[in-house]
């Protein structure tokens, strides 16, 4: 079959790989369709460590059952499934909770497991979830990332009430569906922050009610003036860099709540005591969702209250996987997501 392979270097390769063997527990899945994140360009620009050179790439995914392992029930040939992003222990406190993103002992998929980016993959059981017909495979790749990571943040970190004031820092893969789940959960005014014009006109049209450009002199007094001069209730910053982490401290109202779901290796400040405790504002950090917000989401897509019909923006066949690569890396068309299609069209 063919795949994606990293190589040390860090180099990708387009390569043949023999057909993955099912064991016990274990489900094939004919890959339709493989959402391409930041973490792969990360890992293929050598800005990320991987663990398991070589490895196919990849973590987001959906397609169809190929094969079914002893011992594994609910699942048959055919069906169509999305892929969860890692193999879980399934036996620690988080994975006992359905916290999928706080297992320490997970395996990332096309990190320190072969992954997504090729023809077929073979995961436990336990990375499996039933994709419903009205769901196209491509929107189904990115729903247990991109999708559901952003209602964790929205929904459970943030706790976002009808007719609070919500600004989101960085309107990319994830912000951009941020703002789509922040006026899907009734937030009174949403504030796009971000350097591209394109992202800031997804932004508008994802429900954005302003648009402010990062590259201006004073973005604080901007996202104050557009929450209404106290400033928002809420602040979710997606950029993973310490000047829009420090922005949102700053931009938030009083008894406001910042979320922090950028990651990135450098290290914000907090501030004065005197401001930020005066100021009683809480800052929460935002990692992955649970088993239950992932069946949420998928929920709310299949019943057409979220729509994902803008979120794809570019598709390509597996052998161009550098390519998207690349065009994520210089933000070419100002992508939301990129997808490979590594067989037959949906």
């Amino acid at each position: 079959m063919k795949a994606v392979r990293l190589h040390a270097g860090p180099e990708i390769r387009i390569e043949e790989a023999p057909e993955p063997e099912v064991g016990p527990g274990q489900i094939r899945v004919v890959v339709r369709a493989a959402g391409v994140c930041g973490t792969d360009l990360h890992a293929a620009h050598g800005r990320l460590p991987v663990p398991a050179l070589p490895v196919i790439m990849g973590h987001e995914g959906a397609g169809v059952v190929d094969r079914v392992g002893e011992g594994v029930s609910g699942f048959r040939d055919g069906d169509r499934v999305l892929l969860l992003p890692s193999e879980t222990c399934g036996s620690c406190p988080a994975c006992e909770a359905g916290h999928v993103g706080l297992c320490a002992g997970a395996r990332i998929l096309g990190m320190a497991r072969d992954g997504t980016f090729a023809e077929k993959i073979v995961v436990p059981a336990s990375c499996v979830l039933a994709l419903p017909d009205r769901i196209a495979f491509e929107h189904g790749a990115i729903l247990a990332d991109a999708v559901a990571t952003a209602y964790h943040a929205v929904a459970t970190r943030a706790g976002i009430a009808g007719g609070e004031r919500v600004a989101v820092i960085g309107c990319g893969g994830v912000g951009h569906h941020v703002i789509l789940l922040a006026r899907l959960l009734g937030a009174k005014t949403i504030i796009a922050v971000d350097a591209s014009q394109g992202a800031l006109r997804r932004a508008e049209a994802a429900g954005a009610d302003v648009q402010v450009d990062a590259r201006i002199e004073n973005v604080r007094k901007a996202v104050r003036r557009a929450a209404g001069g106290e400033g928002p209730d809420v602040v979710i910053e997606y950029a993973g860099r310490r000047s829009s982490v420090e922005l949102a401290m700053t931009c938030v109202a009083r008894g406001g709540r910042v979320v922090v779901g950028g990651v990135g290796m450098e290290s914000p400040e907090l501030g004065p005591l005197v401001s930020f405790v005066g100021r009683e504002i809480a800052v929460l950090g935002s990692m992955g969702y649970t088993r239950a917000e992932l069946a949420r989401v998928v929920e709310l897509t299949a019943s057409g209250r979220l729509d994902l019909s803008g979120s794809i923006t570019g598709r390509y066949p597996l052998d161009r996987a550098a390519e998207a690569i690349d065009d994520l890396a210089n933000r070419r068309d100002d992508p939301i997501r990129l997808v490979l299609l590594p067989g037959p069209r949906p």
